[in-house]
């Protein structure tokens, strides 16, 4: 069985949509904004979406963004998305993405990488905290 970790295309969307559903169960999706905002990302200079292959079937999928940061004086990674495959999960793929993750942004001379996480996905958060993630900071959002 093998796994490979790849930059995605813009024709993974509809394998990698099933993966938001599970990220957000709760959330109603709009399947073409998705769409729009996932290509952008897939064609952007700061942007890079990974995807994670097992037996040739798309089980996993993180993005980031490199964001200038005033704090850190430099750049980091801002993760704003990661799933694996809840069928998949607790076998290593999400360990995986992180550290392909990791190596990229270092690569990239990048100062850390940072991501936020809802106050419920309490298992993700011991995840994160396995991989060497600190809590340093609560995420404030106010709606447009």
């Amino acid at each position: 069985m093998s796994v490979t970790i790849r930059k995605a295309t813009e024709s993974d969307f509809e394998k990698v949509y099933p993966l938001f559903e599970q990220l957000w169960p709760n959330k109603e999706l709009d399947k073409n904004a998705l769409r729009i905002v996932f290509n952008r990302g897939v064609n952007s200079d700061t942007d890079e979406l990974l995807c994670l292959d097992y037996s040739n079937e798309l089980i996993g999928f993180c993005a980031y963004a490199i964001v200038n940061n005033l704090w850190l004086a430099g750049y980091i990674s801002y993760m704003y998305a990661m799933i694996v495959n809840e069928t998949h999960r607790g076998k290593g793929f999400g360990t995986m993405l992180i550290k392909e993750s990791i190596k990229k942004s270092k690569d990239k001379g990048l100062k850390r990488l940072e991501l936020d996480s809802g106050f419920h996905r309490e298992k993700a958060h011991e995840f994160y905290m396995k991989l060497g993630f600190e809590k340093r900071a609560f995420l404030f959002s106010y709606q447009l």
